[in-house]
């Protein structure tokens, strides 16, 4: 299978730090796993027209640029039945029902993504930023970025360097054959900055150590669940490690689960073990379950470290029915705004959202942001972004009522390992993703920069 650069790739210059570039359906032959060839029609994407100013008020501060192509983005979506709006809608052969027409969407991407999305299975937004118009600016941008003298703030150095460590693992392997013939020398210099933008930048231990804990805000200021605190009555539980959230971060991230029993157990162990034999429809004798993601970060010794800096918390309480007696969920969550985060450091940067926050449906196969769909349409493999409320996206993996627990939805081997619980003040999940990002090539190869 090949992917080939062919056909146009439409640009217009909008001013000196806006480079809107338009990727056609000629960029893209095979999409692996799921055609043979390209896609008659793939979704439109490209960089959107202003860049969102998040580490000062200078639009020329090489910083904001890097941001800028790492996750701004103009994109076709098609919104859900959700929204009126978006009448008419397709019928979807029993699945959700989504506009006939699309809509255009600017997204800045401050939020708890990773950079270079679009993918598409194929490095779509990596390809996106190597383009004729994009690389010059963005290249330049991370080499004054690279020589730049004045000091930056530990917090804007956790943050830029978070990113900065996505945009290294996506780049890092090689395009499609044709791609790569087309792009990959581009890819190549765009990834030396990076790397050495990572270690420029790099907090010390210490420096790590004194990030802020900034969930304790959320907890504060919009009421959310303290389930760090020793007398909170969560409990946080592993239970086949690693997880799917952190293999899908790359493991730069470390998502951790925690139980609130609907009763005090007498016996935490024995309450955990009856989790893992009960229905993950039907959860037993819980109140709630709580998935909260914190950031890894390399040190200035190339030692990936723990943070205390919360990026996305999915909070779902549950109530049972007066009459039926039947599980139903709500869900409260919050995640990141690096602009918030550092402007004004007492909200910790957390923005609450609630069900009826405007989301894109999971693709099935990644817990990416703003990927295409898989669309029953003949010749059509990639579907544009779907749009839906946020209770539709969490609907779409833990059932209508919002019950199910995927954290208990496995198949068990003969011998399953036993379900633990772990002390909140720990990083046991932590280490064993530093572990296994340890054992990653991508990883080793930008150690090399530590050295």
């Amino acid at each position: 299978m090949r992917n080939r650069l062919k056909g146009p790739v439409a640009v217009r210059n909008m001013g000196k730090c806006s480079f809107p570039v338009i990727i056609t359906a000629g960029l893209l032959v095979n999409v692996i796993g799921f055609a043979q060839r390209a896609p008659s029609d793939l979704p439109r994407v490209e960089l959107s027209s202003t860049p969102e100013l998040i580490y000062s008020a200078n639009s020329n501060d090489p910083w904001n640029k890097i941001f800028y192509f790492l996750f701004s983005r103009k994109l076709t979506v098609r919104l859900s039945s959700d929204f009126a709006e978006g009448a008419p809608f397709i019928d979807r052969s029993g699945q959700r029902k989504v506009s006939s027409r699309v809509f255009e969407k600017d997204e800045t991407g401050d939020r708890a993504i990773d950079p270079m999305y679009p993918t598409f299975a194929v490095g779509f937004g990596g390809m996106l930023v190597l383009s004729d118009s994009a690389y010059p600016v963005f290249t330049r941008a991370l080499s004054d970025a690279v020589a730049e003298t004045p000091a930056r703030s530990a917090s804007a150095r956790a943050l830029m360097q978070s990113d900065l460590w996505g945009a290294y693992d996506a780049l890092f392997s090689p395009f499609l054959p044709d791609d790569e013939r087309a792009l990959g020398e581009r890819r190549k210099a765009a990834l030396d900055l990076i790397a050495h933008l990572i270690r420029k930048i790099a907090l010390t231990p210490q420096e790590i150590e004194a990030l802020p804990e900034n969930y304790s805000s959320a907890v504060r200021r919009d009421r959310f669940p303290d389930v760090f605190a020793k007398d909170s009555g969560w409990i946080e539980i592993a239970w086949f490690l690693p997880r799917t959230h952190d293999d899908h971060a790359g493991y730069r991230r470390v998502s951790r689960v925690f139980l609130k029993p609907a009763q005090p157990p007498q016996n935490v162990q024995r309450f955990l073990e009856a989790q893992t034999v009960s229905d993950p429809d039907v959860p037993s004798g819980l109140a709630g379950v709580a998935l909260i993601t914190q950031l890894l970060l390399i040190d200035s010794h190339g030692n990936p470290q723990p943070t205390k800096l919360t990026s996305e918390a999915q909070i779902r309480l549950f109530v049972s029915g007066a009459e039926s007696g039947t599980l139903t969920g709500t869900m409260r969550t919050c995640e990141i705004s690096r602009k918030l985060f550092l402007q004004d450091s007492q909200s910790g940067g957390l923005v609450a959202e609630d069900a009826n926050t405007p989301a894109y449906l999971s693709n099935g196969g990644s817990y990416g942001f703003a990927e295409g769909q898989l669309m029953p349409v003949p010749n059509q493999s990639w579907g544009e972004p779907i749009r839906v409320k946020l209770r539709s996206r969490c609907a779409a993996c833990h059932g209508e009522n919002l019950a199910q627990l995927m954290t208990f939805s496995v198949i068990r081997p003969p011998h399953p390992p036993q379900i633990r619980q772990l002390s909140a003040a720990g990083t046991t999940v932590a280490d064993l993703d530093i572990h296994l990002k340890r054992r990653q090539k991508e990883f080793q190869a930008l150690l090399g920069y530590f050295k």
